[in-house]
């Protein structure tokens, strides 16, 4: 640890940035618990993500590009998950995730005449 060469607070904090997408990217697939609020908070990530690499590229910092690469990666397929899992649960209460039979339908899709 150079003070010379302080790259590797970079590597670090890239590091820690990736480990905490194992917890959601598992949470995601195990609960499948995204709806449409969760997908917002991933494109603005996204698009962070990759105004940082496109700087890393102007500025043709390998290291910079070393680290920005996989974090948007993760992004990328952090908000395509978000979006599938949206999609698939867009006519579901996803606050019950045990299992299917305690899912909830979503009041709002519901023809007023089926509950007359």
């Amino acid at each position: 640890m150079s003070s010379n060469n302080p790259e590797y607070l970079m590597n670090i904090a890239s590091i820690l940035y990736f480990i905490c997408y194992i917890p959601e990217f598992y949470a995601n697939w195990k609960n499948k618990n995204a709806n449409i609020y969760n997908v917002f908070e991933k494109i603005v990530m996204l698009i962070a993500t990759g105004f940082a690499f496109g700087y890393s590229l102007s500025i043709n910092n390998k290291a910079l590009l070393i680290n920005y690469s996989p974090i948007l990666s993760l992004d990328t397929i952090g908000l395509i998950m978000r979006l599938h899992y949206a999609w698939k649960n867009r006519n579901r209460d996803v606050r019950i995730l045990e299992n299917d039979q305690d899912i909830i339908e979503n009041p709002m899709n519901k023809d007023l005449d089926t509950e007359l």
